[in-house]
């Protein structure tokens, strides 16, 4: 049986998927505000607790989905060692549960989630690192491959390269949709113009890698459109951005 410390995006994309499940069933769900953990304890009739102390000592799994600077206060205040504890941080070092639970590691989803939505059908890439041994890490794998048919095991220093590689193809990117969509509507222009050019460059990147996908004046070094366009820029901060950008291309 499981508990889930935590009820944001990632703790209800857990929920979703193990709602369920038989050899996983979410029993427990733990967040500061009664609320959350309630929505997420309904999808499998689970307890909602606000308490930290309530943790129950029948389940054998706890998964920790927490924002990065909530474990320094949360788990000194376990009431008891953990049998299993497991971290869905990116960044997050799961050393730091070494005094708090008898096994110990990390089960990553590297996606981006919305509470908001249905996230069940989601295409989720697992990454695992764990100091299990045995049994108790064959558990680990099979909790992560009820949730994901896609599980890597990495080391510690391959998953924080990872999230920093995340954060570049997808939060920065998205910041770069931010600022097109603003650009069309400053002239009255729908973003959905540029929905299917969106969705082929990311279809290019499953048979060719980024490089050979690059297209635009940078990589084809047509300096007078590159001019042209920077000119056309209001904002000092996106005429360097353009800049800069254009200087990766044409290096890479």
């Amino acid at each position: 049986m499981v508990t889930l410390v935590g009820s944001g995006n990632v703790a209800t994309w857990m929920a979703q998927r193990l709602q369920c499940s038989q050899r996983f069933p979410v029993t427990q769900v733990y967040s500061r505000t009664l609320e959350h953990a309630q929505r997420l304890a309904s999808l499998s009739h689970a307890e909602a607790i606000t308490d930290i102390s309530l943790l129950n000592t029948d389940n054998q799994i706890f998964v920790f989905a927490l924002a990065d600077n909530a474990y320094a206060e949360l788990l000194p205040k376990l009431p008891f060692r953990l049998p299993t504890a497991i971290l869905t941080s990116g960044t997050v070092s799961c050393q730091c549960l070494r005094e708090h639970a008898d096994t110990f590691g990390v089960v990553y989803p590297l996606q981006t989630f919305t509470k908001s939505q249905d996230m069940r059908g989601l295409d989720v890439p697992l990454c695992i690192e764990s100091d299990a041994f045995g049994a108790k890490k064959e558990t680990v794998w099979s909790l992560a491959r009820e949730l994901s048919p896609k599980c890597y095991e990495v080391s510690e220093a391959q998953r924080a390269r990872m999230h920093v590689a995340a954060v570049f193809a997808c939060n920065f990117s998205n910041a770069m949709y931010r600022i097109a969509y603003e650009l069309m509507e400053e002239r009255n222009l729908p973003f959905e113009i540029l929905l299917p050019s969106l969705r082929q460059t990311v279809a290019k990147l499953s048979v060719m890698t980024p490089a050979e996908a690059q297209t635009g004046p940078a990589v084809r070094r047509d300096t007078n459109v590159m001019r042209t366009q920077m000119d056309a820029l209001d904002d000092e901060r996106l005429k360097e951005l353009y800049r800069m950008m254009s200087e990766i291309i044409m290096e890479g």
